[in-house]
């Protein structure tokens, strides 16, 4: 019980560092993700292995429950998101609807899921979770995405606040420790960071090979950084409430729980950026200094060309140039460090995703694209920009797949009429959606194409560079051949 409550990581503090830092939004997803997928198995183990003891007794099959408790979870939170986005779109309230609709699935999701269904609740909002923010954010106001975004955040503070505080009374109140206990807690705290760095060790060359990679640099920071948070105290507050435990177990849990927190938050946070630094995965790439030099120098040289057009204009005279001066743009210096073609192109790439990303949004909500294209473009953009601007644009595999006629599909209109007319009807919703995929994409990538000139022209990209500019136009045309070709 004690280890799955002990396993739950809280990367908070690591992610805001790594984003603060402008580190590879590929590897905070990586640690962010891998919190909350830890998170909700440790509390369903937790749960198992808690209710086991104080309730129902040892379970006869503890892998079948743990399964059918995470998959029960899962599916219950998946088709409640639906029928909240269902209801949130054929009422198409106002504001307060909209919010108040999606606060109230949230914890009614939990409460049916934990309590009437006897599924873990918590795996029950991460389905329900990951469904709205896929499925139903295109169905609700700009204003309530906005207001969601900002209330969850502040419910968490809340919480985490009021966990730690309440955390602290109680060890203050209930628990009494002596060195032998100051002993087993150091012993504890070295052997869950050694225990998490020989996990990752052992399992780093499959984690290598698969998805989107994981380099030694990043191994260590993910060993580093497992910090433990508010979701050990909540569960070590169970344990110490639950007078079914024996008291001197209760304490030591919580004793344990707490120090085990505060030890990962004061040393393992407070070192991390410093790890960071060291294994030089916090250095602004060569390719995005030139680029923003480039772009600062140019502001710089408009300003002072401006400038003294303005010192030559008779009205003017009286002007203290010197106090003007003092709020233009500084000079900057050039990056003096190896620059490769390839980072400046990967910058560029990113450049352009991010402009074709905001084109997207642009695009469905005037309504020239519907919800489904937009979401399928937008994962599209995402597959790209997790590969951090390596992957050429013209890489759209799924979008163009699509658009083509799967062979199942032929296999059914082969082997009877009935599949076919089936078929038939699926196809054509296909080829609907995928015009509008296609439409959509040239439209981006249109846009792409003049961005990509205005880099040539404004000479934000340096004449060795330029080959970089050529072979991105190259990419581009290929997106709008192919989507031309099927239109």
């Amino acid at each position: 019980m004690f280890g799955a409550l002990i396993s739950a990581t809280d990367p908070v503090a690591v992610v805001a560092l790594l984003k603060e830092l402008g580190t590879s939004k590929r590897f905070s997803t990586l640690v962010d993700a891998e919190s909350m997928l830890n998170d909700g198995t440790g509390i369903v183990l937790f749960m198992l292995f808690f209710g086991a003891y104080t309730a129902t007794g040892v379970s006869d099959s503890p892998v079948a429950d743990f399964i059918m408790v995470v998959a029960g979870g899962a599916l219950v939170g998946t088709l409640l998101a639906y029928l909240c986005i269902q209801f949130i779109t054929n009422v198409n309230g106002d504001e307060m609807l909209q919010n108040s609709v999606m606060i109230l699935s949230a914890y009614m999701t939990f409460v049916i899921a934990q309590n009437y269904l006897e599924v873990s609740g918590v795996i029950a909002l991460v389905g329900f979770g990951l469904t709205v923010s896929y499925m139903g954010r295109l169905r609700l106001k700009p204003q309530v995405n906005k207001f969601m975004r900002q209330f969850w955040e502040l419910a968490a503070h809340i919480a985490n606040t009021l966990i730690f505080i309440i955390v602290g009374v109680v060890i203050a109140l209930k628990v009494d420790f002596s060195w032998m206990d100051l002993l087993i807690l150091i012993c504890v705290y070295a052997g869950i960071n050694i225990i998490r760095i020989l996990i990752i060790t052992i399992f780093y060359p499959i984690m290598k090979r698969s998805g989107y990679g994981l380099s030694v640099r990043e191994s260590t920071i993910l060993s580093w950084g497992g910090l433990r948070g508010a979701l050990g105290l909540t569960m070590a507050l169970m344990v110490s409430y639950t007078f079914s435990i024996p008291e001197p177990i209760r304490r030591q849990v919580l004793f344990l729980t707490a120090g085990i927190v505060t030890l990962t938050l004061t040393i393992n946070a407070t070192t991390i950026g410093w790890l960071l630094k060291k294994l030089g995965l916090a250095e602004i790439p060569s390719s995005k200094l030139l680029l923003d030099y480039s772009v600062k120098k140019q502001l710089y040289e408009g300003s002072e060309k401006y400038l003294k057009d303005l010192k030559q204009k008779e009205a003017l005279e009286a002007t203290d140039w010197s106090i003007v001066e003092q709020f233009l743009p500084q000079k900057e210096i050039y990056p003096e460090m190896p620059v490769r073609t390839k980072d400046v192109m990967a910058d560029i790439r990113l450049r352009i995703l991010d402009r074709e990303r905001s084109l997207y949004w642009s695009l469905y909500t005037n309504g020239v694209i519907s919800s489904g294209t937009q979401r399928r473009l937008n994962a599209a953009i995402d597959e790209q920009y997790d590969r951090d601007g390596k992957k050429p644009l013209c890489d759209r595999g799924d979008i163009f797949e699509f658009c083509e006629e799967p062979s199942w599909i032929i296999s059914m209109k082969f082997f009877s009429r009935f599949f076919q007319k089936w078929a038939d009807i699926y196809y054509q919703d296909r080829i609907i959606l995928g015009y509008d995929l296609a439409r959509g994409l040239i439209i981006a990538q249109k846009e792409s194409l003049k961005l990509v000139n205005e880099f040539g022209s404004s000479e934000a990209v340096s004449t060795e560079y330029e080959s970089c500019l050529s072979l991105l136009q190259v990419e581009i045309r290929k997106n709008i051949t192919r989507a031309s070709n099927f239109i």
